[in-house]
């Protein structure tokens, strides 16, 4: 018997996450161990008169045949699949962490290779623009690991995280989003960070679970040559199956000209080379989302954690778009809340976030009742 809350979860990704309908073809990309969820979405579908489609591929396959692959047999894979992405209306992506290090070790030029001759062309030119699109992780013993939960208490967290009110969570991310749209320099102050840029050409996207399963971020793209300074991330993040930590970058109009991570500054620089995107910035973003209380490693819980911030190297999203294109999109997060060292945040030098808190009366209902304590010794990043 399926559990009921796959099913309600399915239920969410059709009815709400990609809103279905009638004769529109749907690809559900997964492995054979989302089954369940799988099945229960194709059932959905035809019950809605769409036309499901599967793509299964397994991340132990995936590796061996990434350690061998060919230009030559990348670009057929490319065709094939650009052939059969043009034709869809929806894409469901649903991962199941079978084990997050399975592609560790392939070789740095055959991840340049695929990012660029495969990932970009289908998923950013094709996928992002032309479909309605959703991704999901899987609830699994091996994600249970990774928030260091027991299966069961993780399922309980996972199925109350994602079985939400998307469209109250929407509703509370109103104002955010007017204030972005409505901003035009925003300026970053936390331990070893003094960032700023310009947001006043584009509008921001709220995020209510039609893109990610958790949800709640509001994200906007940052004018291109108008980065300046520099940002240290607090959390670590799990990036081409390495895990890098206190990622410290700089800008100059627009562009990183110096990325630091010991011990795999190397690998950071290598991954920044994979194309002239790579060094800009694509994406700003709160995190809204008060069921993320800890950094996992995975980029789509940990983005969405309330109190934090994410600024996202490589293509901007094309609900606002500032026009960088590369083969990678890499969401870093840096924590406000006080515990993580705390930091200020101003649109227009208006103060918007201490903390981790969300400071101006209109946007009080996303702090989730949490309260800003100002004492007389509290850290001014501002004259740091």
């Amino acid at each position: 018997m399926v559990d009921r809350r796959i099913e309600e979860l399915g239920d969410i990704i059709v009815n709400h996450s990609c809103d279905i309908q009638p004769g529109e073809r749907v690809l559900i990309e997964s492995s054979r161990t989302c089954a369940p969820l799988i099945k229960h979405i194709v059932k959905r579908c035809y019950e809605r008169k769409a036309i499901p489609f599967v793509l299964l591929k397994e991340s132990d396959i995936q590796r061996e045949i990434l350690i061998g692959a060919t230009k030559e047999q990348i670009d057929i894979q490319t065709e094939v699949e650009s052939t059969l992405m043009r034709e869809m209306n929806v894409y469901i992506e649903i991962k199941d962490d079978d084990n997050i290090f399975e592609l560790s070790d392939i070789p740095p030029e055959k991840w340049d290779l695929y990012h660029t001759l495969y990932y970009k062309p289908v998923h950013w030119d094709i996928r992002l623009p032309q479909t309605k699109w959703v991704t999901v992780r899987y609830p699994s013993k091996r994600l249970a690991q990774r928030f260091e939960m027991s299966t069961e208490r993780f399922e309980e967290f996972y199925f109350k995280v994602l079985n939400t009110d998307y469209e109250k969570m929407g509703r509370m991310m109103v104002p955010l989003k007017e204030r972005m749209d409505n901003a035009n320099h925003v300026h970053i102050l936390a331990p070893n960070t003094d960032l700023s840029f310009d947001i006043g050409k584009y509008k921001a996207t709220i995020c209510n679970g039609k893109i990610n399963l958790p949800d709640g971020e509001v994200f906007i793209a940052p004018e291109l040559e108008s980065v300046n300074g520099t940002i240290t991330y607090n959390a670590p993040v799990l990036y081409q199956d390495i895990t890098f930590s206190h990622i410290q970058l700089t800008f100059k109009d627009g562009k990183v000209v110096s990325a630091i991570c010991d011990p795999y500054t190397k690998e950071l620089n290598r991954i920044l080379d994979t194309d002239p995107g790579a060094r800009y910035a694509g994406e700003f973003a709160f995190g809204t989302n008060p069921n993320m209380k800890k950094i996992v490693k995975n980029i789509i819980y940990d983005e969405k954690m309330l109190g934090s911030i994410h600024i996202a190297l490589g293509s901007s999203h094309p609900t606002s778009d500032n026009g960088n294109k590369s083969g990678i999109h890499w969401d870093m997060v840096q924590i406000h809340n006080k515990e993580n060292g705390g930091g200020q945040i101003f649109f227009d030098d208006e103060l918007i976030m201490q903390d981790g808190i969300f400071v101006p009366k209109d946007l009080e209902e996303l702090n989730q009742g949490r309260k800003l304590v100002l004492k007389n010794e509290s850290k001014s990043w501002k004259n740091r």
